[in-house]
């Protein structure tokens, strides 16, 4: 089995105080055989404040530098994660093209509300005894991610967590899942699938594994072959957690292979 995990983060996303050359080291530790960095670079702030850059030159000297020192103890690739494209594709994609021949593998993600409630991540919203407002973040979460998917397929290689807002729902006690969204959820897997994008597995540094075994079914039965698994680790401790047990999953599903990128094009492996 391809032991992979390219879902992570370092001191370059506002999340994170990591060193690249810390966790790097803890993926070959972990026994992983390929690493990708994708930092944060989100369109909109965490308070719903514009963002149109990314620090490029810290990102590319960080993965050249931990590269040469790793040699080749591990594949090490260097990615992106992109948030909220179709609020800027423009923005989007003069960042990406900033990225050059070295950017390997881009994440699409959305962790904000776009157009209501301020622009906030997920995150800050207070969901306590407010279904409504709930559906209403998936309802708004699902809109961006078609979005991204039919609109701005050149700005992202794998559809990043797209459970992301109901992390927020259920910790603030509200029952509900893409199970009813199901045929919303369907056709957005069908685009990703027809445009030859990857689906990611996000298993949140383990916590998040059993709500993945019904949307790989879905992805597979909407014609998806190409499936990518992350820890989304933001601190060397976290790197790796989970992936084994994602890896399978995405066999249970029926997937052969697990997917990685490399200048932006999918590399698939056994499992």
């Amino acid at each position: 089995m391809y032991l992979c995990d390219i879902h992570s983060h370092t001191k370059l996303s506002p999340c994170s105080s990591a060193e690249l050359s810390d966790t790097a080291r803890a993926a070959i530790d972990a026994g992983l055989q390929e690493f990708c960095v994708t930092d944060h670079c989100d369109l909109l702030g965490v308070h719903g404040e514009s963002c149109a850059q990314f620090d490029w030159p810290a990102a590319k000297e960080q993965y050249h530098t931990v590269k040469a020192d790793l040699g080749d103890q591990i594949t090490l690739r260097l990615g992106l994660e992109l948030g909220s494209a179709p609020f800027d594709p423009d923005t989007a994609r003069a960042v990406l093209a900033q990225g050059g021949d070295e950017l390997d593998f881009v994440l699409g993600s959305l962790h904000n509300w776009i157009g209501i409630e301020g622009g906030l991540d997920f995150y800050y919203s207070d969901y306590h005894d407010n279904p409504s407002l709930a559906r209403q973040a998936v309802e708004n979460a699902l809109d961006h991610t078609w979005a991204l998917v039919a609109e701005c397929p050149d700005c992202y290689d794998s559809l990043a967590h797209i459970v992301y807002p109901l992390r927020y729902i259920h910790r603030d006690g509200i029952e509900l899942s893409l199970a009813d969204y199901e045929e919303r959820v369907r056709v957005i897997f069908t685009q990703v699938a027809k445009t030859d994008h990857a689906m990611e597995v996000n298993v949140c540094r383990g916590r998040d594994l059993d709500c993945w075994i019904p949307l790989l079914r879905w992805f597979k039965e909407c014609g998806g072959e190409l499936v990518t698994v992350g820890a989304d680790a933001h601190r060397a401790g976290d790197v790796a957690k989970g992936i084994p047990e994602a890896l399978h999953l995405v066999k249970a599903a029926g997937f052969d292979c697990i997917t990685t990128f490399v200048g932006r094009k999918p590399v698939l492996h056994k499992l």
